[in-house]
């Protein structure tokens, strides 16, 4: 994936964000916190980088017995390190109604240019989630070098149902 993204990188000549969901978000992570000057964002969609126990996770049964295809053991980080705060701005999307990974494990510590977006969606459906899409398109419409948080638009703020503290 380092490979890739040095590839982007250099075939735009500009930093790349980067969306990772799941499992994949805790890639795009720990990519930002390899190559920052590479990264111009991190958006993660029920990306449990904060699991302090891997037990706590539907997923993990799953994961404990497939995950060896994906990723070979010992290749991710110790858990204290994941949740550490990356170098780059971040945007964590996450749902109470997730139902496969704990939704705390999924939000940002409080700081600067890292903010937290909940979303009505189940950790399978944030793909093709509207309110999802909405923040992606919001977060990666915005202009290089500068990142405001995410304001969901008057029209649509039902669709999403708070904001944690980040």
């Amino acid at each position: 994936m380092t490979a890739l993204l040095e590839e982007l990188h250099d075939t735009s000549g500009r930093p790349v964000s980067l969306v990772g969901w799941s499992l994949g978000g805790i890639f795009a992570r720990e990519l930002a916190r390899s190559r920052p000057t590479l990264v111009r964002q991190v958006i993660t969609l029920g990306s449990p980088f904060g699991l302090g126990n891997p037990g706590d996770s539907r997923a993990h049964s799953a994961y404990h017995r497939l995950g060896r295809l994906h990723v070979s053991p010992g290749a991710l980080p110790d858990r204290e390190r994941l949740s550490r705060p990356i170098p780059v701005p971040t945007t964590a999307i996450y749902s109470r109604l997730d139902g496969v990974v704990p939704w705390r494990a999924c939000i940002n510590t409080a700081g600067r240019r890292r903010e937290n977006v909940a979303v009505y969606s189940s950790h399978l459906g944030m793909g093709h989630n509207a309110a999802v899409l909405w923040v992606l398109a919001d977060r990666l419409a915005q202009p290089e070098g500068s990142w405001q948080p995410f304001r969901a638009p008057f029209l649509a703020r039902h669709l999403f149902p708070e904001r944690a503290a980040a």
